[in-house]
């Protein structure tokens, strides 16, 4: 594999592999082959210059080495000028040992934009979260727009492994930039995060191997080799969309409530408040609360009453309450409470069960005969 993005090699008739010896006797047959002096090809002085460059870079370990792993990560167009490399550093402009490339795509009317930013973890958290929000809030919209935004949501879940060739370039530029600078531990730590990252490639691993043996450098601490945690940056991403979920439920079950479902609104009686149980509407405890207990028993035959006429009784003190029986004209039933207003009498039925009837469907006394084994009453049993 041939990596020679400034053709220094190749000028040379070489390769990565070349040996020492090799391009040296290349490099004095290439010069007197275009020296100037005598050689009259009007590309002469070019061609005799980019010889001396390429030999000036591979004839030295370092720089050759270094050109070697520059040409792994950059194409001709956008190689750096070697020997003087930019520091990359975080959003803060400060040094910082665990840079990556984070890529994100935010789609906003219709239209994608795509970010690349060099930063640490901390800063990638908020950037990814600040991305998802706007994705989800505005990447809806427009022309395409749901199906862009759900491309790009699933294109930042994964890009935020930070494991590929913009991340390696990250890496091996910082390793040799810092070592420029004589700030061999953050070389040796860029280094050694890119040869991780270039495992599966035997031939670049072998580079940036060669390259931190060059380095020479010997902890004299416990040095930390930084980890990029991309499980914490797509649990980020899902933060909105969940925080979105929870808003929609509690509507949802605002809307239950307006439409009566779970219904806390008063009448003008201030007896009407109900819950669920099953299919049934059931007066809360509060308006039980409400009601005045008449201290009764199946043996106080003065707290009897009959129906007038056939009825309802209801679970609470309103007809909006779910029904509990139908009874007969002169059924007799036993009075245990009443509303304040004494509009609705709480009453015992035979098995025992209470429920709630009008006043306009009651007379005071007994009526039907009651049934043996009543809760009503036991005093009159015909």
């Amino acid at each position: 594999m041939n990596y020679d993005s400034l053709g220094y090699y190749a000028v040379l008739n070489a390769d990565n592999e070349s040996t020492p010896d090799f391009i040296k006797r290349s490099y004095y047959e290439k010069a007197k082959y275009w020296h100037p002096d005598h050689n009259t090809n009007p590309k002469a002085i070019e061609m005799f210059q980019k010889v001396s460059v390429a030999y000036e870079v591979l004839n030295n370990p370092k720089s050759r080495l270094e050109y070697d792993l520059l040409s792994i990560v950059y194409s001709q167009k956008e190689f750096p000028i070697l020997g003087s490399l930019k520091i990359y550093k975080n959003q803060k402009d400060k040094d910082d040992n665990a840079l990556r490339v984070l890529k994100q795509r935010k789609v906003l009317h219709g239209q994608v934009k795509e970010t690349k930013d060099i930063c640490n973890i901390r800063e990638a958290g908020n950037m990814v979260l600040a991305t998802s929000i706007s994705n989800w809030l505005k990447g809806w919209w427009g022309k395409g727009g749901f199906k862009k935004t759900k491309a790009a949501i699933r294109y930042n879940l994964a890009a935020t492994e930070a494991f590929d060739a913009d991340n390696l370039k990250l890496l091996i530029h910082n390793a040799i930039a810092y070592a420029q600078e004589k700030n061999t531990e953050m070389a040796w730590v860029y280094a050694k995060q890119a040869e991780a990252m270039a495992a599966q490639n035997a031939f670049v691993v072998n580079k940036i191997a060669q390259y931190i043996d060059l380095l020479a450098y010997k902890p004299q601490k416990t040095v930390i080799i930084p980890y990029w945690n991309d499980k914490e940056l797509r649990t980020r991403q899902y933060l909105f969309p969940f925080f979105l979920g929870f808003v929609a439920l509690f509507v949802f079950l605002l809307m239950f409530v307006n439409q009566g479902f779970f219904s806390s609104t008063l009448s003008s009686d201030g007896y009407y408040e109900a819950v669920i149980i099953g299919n049934r509407i059931v007066p809360s405890d509060m308006v039980e609360n409400h009601i005045v207990k008449l201290d009764t028993s199946d043996t106080d035959i003065t707290a009897l009453a009959h129906f007038k006429q056939d009825c309802t009784i209801y679970h609470g003190p309103d007809t909006r309450y779910s029904p509990l029986a139908n009874v007969l004209k002169g059924q007799t039933v036993r009075i245990a409470g009443h509303t304040y207003n004494k509009a609705w009498y709480k009453i015992v039925l035979d098995n025992g069960e209470t429920g709630y009837v009008h006043k306009n469907n009651l007379i005071k006394g007994i009526g039907n005969p009651v049934p043996k084994g009543s809760k009503v009453y036991k005093g009159y049993n015909k």
